[in-house]
């Protein structure tokens, strides 16, 4: 393969240089070194040719060069005129938490680069990425987000088990590479006793690794390590497997049944539901969503005199409970530890109360037949398994009479006589182990016959009393749904934020003994109150529990427990198939495709001890430099922000003076978390030190890990919040602003090219990760963010007329944004609800603070490095920011996927991310020279402005 000539401005050789020619015939040798004196007539003509030539050269260049130029103006304008780069600090602001492909246009070269190039391999492959990624047959002025990404979308294809794949997804692939590569290069050996503290680490995480990739041993341990844990809760709480009852208690089964067949296509309503629920979910940590403050939060504590159950069933339901939360198990009502936002201190970790959630993505899906069809098959299937194999009915039914009546004759006789009498008293119970002669009924306990000569009934087979059971099941868990609250209100702060004194919530919910309950995780503090998302559940929940008999709670319990752990187990083994065919479903994946396991598996080693994988990913790809310089471009953003305050139009000086206090009270966080401390190993080693990891033993590595963390999150009950805890692993591709704990998060997964790199020029650096980095910090002033003061409180921190004018600035973008939209199958346009997306376009508008902010870095930096150009790129700074910003967008996707994001995803979708938020930035049009009206500049009265 040829090697690249050098670059011209360097280059002191020949462009060709032909071995096989003879130097002593060279023309112009002949001229300056003749073999003979010339003449006078031969020095003049000779003369006369080189100066011909020269002249010639002259003008061939200059006409090149004007050429050139006139062609960049042409493409780049689509009209005569000069280009004029200026700097500009006005900005517009959107906010946003996640980023996508966004629309490009073709960008206008600015000239030949001067001599400062960058030609260091980084900087050589980023330009090399970048020109590749390029469409330049389309104007940046009409679609940048084309322009940009046009050449990345035509090399790129989607998986076929995947909706979408974007720059994200490179990036989350290439990061599991180097696990991959860290993982193979850890020693199968178990550590030696004085091994050090890195080697013990990395024994445990190749040790979860290998008991999860080993999916031959797991099929083999087959279903033993989840029943196992079946026949505890049954032996807590009482058998699901009993003999059929003629009550039609909770069995609407009718209503369903034979609704579901394999035709079935999960409705884009139900998936959008459910995709809606998880965003509110995370948007109530993470920001992103305007919550609706009610006019009056609080909620009136009702009396409970419906159902008071006996003390014993009170204590069973309290110590299955009690089990179950521990493993992980969500089940009827559900605890969690929370900062207290709308306290005092935000960073004190109290007890919330919230609903149950079921097996099914939303409550919305309990109502869809054909999935409630499917969903009572998959449950019978997994509890007739359970039950056909459970060491509980193994012990009751499957005696051997031989065995026995061998066991008498061995015995001495007395104690023959004693266990004759006991299979006497057997004999006249319904309860006769084994079959009569003439009785079709198994020793396994499945009964085919019917009822013998003495009216001892049969017992139906195991998979038609399992039907039946599932059925009420199903229902008892609709019903749950039924009485929880909508996510908008459950999830929003507003609405959820009900403390109550203990006491008073144990009186508001009589099934369980909340003292005792909390006993079970030892928590150092006793809360004194506890914050209920929903009062109203929690007197459906009563007396929902009320009328419901004990095996179908049983088999509720069995149930939520089997769904839970199912990932453990082998793919081959009936529980697991059954979860699977549930998910496939919900998940509109097609049958019979099979999971990639190396994916599988790594999920899970972030799970279990993904702090540990974590510190193998920063050693391997990130460096203190790059953290010290992430740290650096986010307060260089939150200067330029806090200087800009003062100056915005719309916001009074008081109001200003708070949101400058609330900026600089903004804590960043870059490339992983300091507690544990993902740089020391001995850290690392305490944290997970109660941790028994087993290469042979996947299931237990799981149930381990969910027990320790459970145990350390109970822990922090009633404590401050260690400031240097995070949400996320130093792997995972993302960020956050979490508004009570005032901290905008950036992993070290994700300061990895397309984003970021050390290595690149300031511009690039900005364009790219700035605008992540700016995006964050945005979201602390969105209309979400807007409602937590600079100590994480739920508070009213703006005057009136600020929050007036803030909202009609924030309409003017959710209704630029409504006009946005997406294609469907058919090719219907599907419109973005601009409502939805208000508070992550606002935060994408952040790019005009990471613009700034790069600029004033330009002006107060000593080096000239922030001037470096790429190599092959004839692009200014400028446009290479812009070019930056609209890469990190770049994706593809199925219609259909985008048609489910666009009706529940709080982001608009990646071309309206990157295009929207240039259309309303006054330093894009400018750098790239885009005239008033043209698409990616359009009028002012089209354009929004608020930050």
């Amino acid at each position: 393969m040829a090697q690249p000539r050098a670059s011209t401005d360097e280059e002191n050789a020949p462009l060709l240089d032909d071995p096989q020619s003879n130097p002593e015939q060279s023309t112009f040798k002949s001229i300056f070194s003749p073999s003979r004196p010339l003449t006078l007539l031969e020095k003049v003509l000779g003369g006369l040719a080189v100066l011909l030539l020269l002249l010639a050269s002259i003008f061939i260049g200059l006409f090149a060069g004007a050429e050139g130029l006139l062609k960049k103006e042409r493409g780049k304008h689509g009209h005569g005129g000069d280009i004029e780069y200026v700097t500009t600090t006005k900005t517009s602001y959107a906010t946003t938490t996640q980023y996508s492909a966004t629309s490009t246009s073709n960008p206008s070269p600015t000239g030949k680069p001067g001599h400062n190039v960058c030609l260091t391999p980084e900087c050589v492959i980023l330009s090399s990425s970048i020109i590749q990624s390029l469409n330049q047959s389309i104007d940046p002025c009409d679609d940048f987000y084309e322009f940009a990404t046009g050449g990345w979308a035509a090399s790129h294809s989607i998986p076929a088990d995947r909706g979408l794949y974007g720059a994200f997804n490179e990036v989350n692939d290439n990061n599991k590479k180097i696990l991959i590569k860290v993982l193979d290069s850890i020693p199968s050996e178990k550590p030696k006793k004085d091994a050090s503290s890195d080697e013990r680490n990395l024994a445990k995480l190749k040790a979860v690794y290998q008991s999860c990739i080993d999916i031959e041993h797991l099929n083999d341990v087959g279903r033993k390590p989840l029943t196992e844990l079946t026949d505890h809760i049954v032996d807590i709480f009482g058998e699901f497997d009993v003999d059929s009852v003629s009550s039609d208690f909770l069995d609407q089964s009718a209503e369903w049944k034979g609704t579901y067949d394999e035709s079935y296509v999960l409705p884009v309503e139900l998936a959008a539901a459910a995709e809606q629920g998880e965003q509110l979910r995370n948007a109530k940590k993470a920001g992103g969503v305007k919550w609706e403050v009610p006019k009056s939060s609080a909620t009136e504590v009702q009396e409970f005199n419906t159902y008071r159950p006996n003390d014993e069933r009170e204590k069973r339901i309290t110590k299955a409970l009690a089990w179950l939360h521990s493993r992980g198990v969500q089940g009827l009502v559900n605890f969690e530890i929370e900062g207290d936002a709308g306290g005092e201190d935000s960073q004190v970790q109290s007890l919330w109360l919230y609903q149950a959630f079921g097996g099914l993505p939303s409550k919305e899906y309990y109502e869809e037949k054909p999935i409630l069809d499917l969903y009572q098959s998959v449950i019978a299937g997994i509890l007739t398994d359970i039950a056909e194999h459970t060491s509980i009915r193994q012990k009751k039914d499957k005696r051997d009479l031989l065995e026995d009546l061998e066991t008498a004759v061995v015995l001495g006789e007395e104690d023959a006589q004693g266990l004759i009498k006991e299979l006497v008293d057997l004999a006249e119970e319904e309860d006769w182990p084994w079959p009569w002669p003439g009785d079709d009924r198994k020793g396994d306990g499945d009964n085919h016959g019917g009822k013998h000569d003495d009216n001892r009934h049969s017992r139906e087979p195991t998979s038609e009393r399992m039907e039946k059971l599932a059925a009420k099941v199903v229902q008892f868990e609709r019903e749950l749904m039924r009485a929880g609250a909508d996510p908008e209100y459950l999830f929003n702060p507003h609405f959820a934020y009900n403390p109550y004194e203990t006491k008073t919530v144990s009186k508001m919910l009589p099934f369980l003994d909340i003292p005792t309950y909390l006993s079970t995780f030892a928590p150092r503090v006793f809360p004194t109150n506890i914050t209920v998302t929903h009062p109203p559940y929690l007197k459906s929940v009563t007396n929902l529990i009320g009328k419901t008999p004990d095996h179908v709670l049983s088999g509720y319990f069995v149930t939520r427990l089997a769904l839970t752990y199912a990932g453990a187990l082998g793919p081959k083994v009936t529980i697991r198939q059954e979860k699977k065919r549930l998910d496939d479903v919900l998940k509109g994946i097609k049958k019979g495709t099979e999971e990639n396991r190396q994916d599988v598996c790594l999920n899970w080693v972030d799970d279990i001890v993904g702090f540990i994988a974590g510190r193998e990913f920063v050693r391997e790809a990130f460096s203190p430099e790059a953290k010290a310089e992430g740290e650096h471009i986010i307060r260089s953003i939150v200067k330029a922000f806090h200087e800009k305050l003062p100056h915005i139009p719309w916001m009074d000086a008081e109001s200003a003076k708070a949101a400058q206090k609330k900026a600089e009270a903004i804590i960043p966080k870059v490339g992983y978390p300091l507690y544990p401390n993902t740089t020391n190993p001995e850290s690392l080693s305490a944290w997970y030190g109660r941790l028994d990891i087993k290469e042979h033993d996947f299931f237990g590595n799981v149930l381990g890990s969910t027990l320790l963390e459970e145990s350390r999150t109970w822990q922090g009950l009633g404590k401050r919040r260690n400031r240097d805890s995070w949400e996320m692993y130093p792997q995972t591709v993302n960020a956050y602003y979490s508004p009570p704990d005032g901290e905008i998060v950036f992993p070290a997964g994700i300061l990895q090219p397309p984003f970021y790199s050390q290595a690149w020029p300031a511009h690039l650096r900005y364009g790219a990760f700035g605008a992540v980095a700016a995006h964050e910090l945005t979201h602390a002033f969105d209309n979400s963010g807007s409602q937590y003061d600079e100590k994480g409180r739920l508070r009213d921190w703006w005057t009136k007329q600020t929050v007036k004018d803030f909202e009609e600035r924030a309409q003017c973008v959710a209704k630029q944004y409504s006009k946005f939209y997406v294609y469907d199958a058919d090719g219907k346009k599907v419109y973005v609800n601009g409502n939805l997306t208000n508070g992550e376009d606002i935060a994408d508008s952040g790019l005009a603070q990471a613009f700034i902010a790069w600029q004033n870095s330009i002006s107060l930096s000593t080096t000239k490095t922030s001037e470096e150009r790429l190599p092959g790129l004839d692009f200014s700074d400028e446009q290479l920011f812009f070019l930056a910003f609209a890469r990190v967008w770049a994706q593809l996707i199925r219609p259909a996927t985008a048609v489910s994001r666009v009706r529940t995803d709080p982001h608009s979708p990646p071309y309206w991310r990157a295009t929207g938020t240039l259309k309303n930035l006054d330093a894009f049009h400018k750098a790239w020279g885009c005239k008033s009206g043209s698409p990616m500049n359009p009028p002012k009265k089209d354009q929004c402005e608020l930050w």
